[in-house]
């Protein structure tokens, strides 16, 4: 996906470094927003990209927004996970630069993320968790998200932190049945990650 100042695509290896470098930025707004969730030692952007290899190995997928040939965003999806007869990935993460927001740049990578997910062969519902009042609650809630139950999340220190889960459902095939049919709830619990203020983008 393309405008006429970025683009939207699925990330390579060679893209790893660069997120890892946004993740500590995404990293550091979250904790700012939510102090309960800092973790107690920061990991370097190094030790970010070795374990965003990982995961790729483990199944998972990342996506950039590009601009005049810089990574200015990102977003990560879990591989699919097996859940009450159906599958489910987890959106971990969502993050665009602070100088690049409001330009709707954010709902344009969701967006893509949500394309790419329905043109698996067994598309899988999405799911996301946002502390309650944060950025991205808003964001999730205004990018279509269904609002489902809260849960909460233990940052450091052991302090707790309410949230919520929003999920996108698979589409509805015209038998009326849904890709990943018999999905309602995972009992996957989607870890806490970072969730920057470029959420508002």
């Amino acid at each position: 996906m393309t405008t006429p100042f970025s683009a939207v695509r699925r990330a390579t290896l060679a893209d790893v470094a660069s997120i890892a470098r946004l993740s500590v930025c995404a990293n550091r707004e979250v904790w700012q927003e939510v102090p309960a969730l800092r973790e107690p030692v920061e990991p370097s952007a190094p030790e970010i990209a070795l374990q965003l290899l990982h995961d790729l190995d483990d199944g998972h997928v990342l996506y950039v927004v590009e601009r005049q040939g810089r990574n200015i965003g990102f977003a990560h999806v879990t591989r699919p996970t097996a859940g009450d007869g159906g599958h489910m990935v987890e959106l971990r993460n969502v993050y665009i630069g602070s100088e690049h927001r409001h330009s709707g740049l954010g709902g344009q990578l969701l967006r893509f993320v949500l394309r790419d997910r329905q043109q698996r062969p067994d598309a899988p519902a999405l799911r996301a968790w946002a502390a309650n009042g944060s950025a991205a609650a808003s964001f999730l809630q205004a990018a279509g998200g269904k609002p489902g139950r809260e849960r909460w999340r233990v940052g450091q220190g052991l302090y707790a932190v309410r949230g919520i889960i929003f999920d996108w459902l698979p589409p509805v095939h015209s038998n009326g049945a849904r890709s990943g049919a018999g999905q309602r709830r995972s009992a996957i619990k989607p870890q806490v990650r970072a969730w920057g203020q470029a959420l508002r983008a």
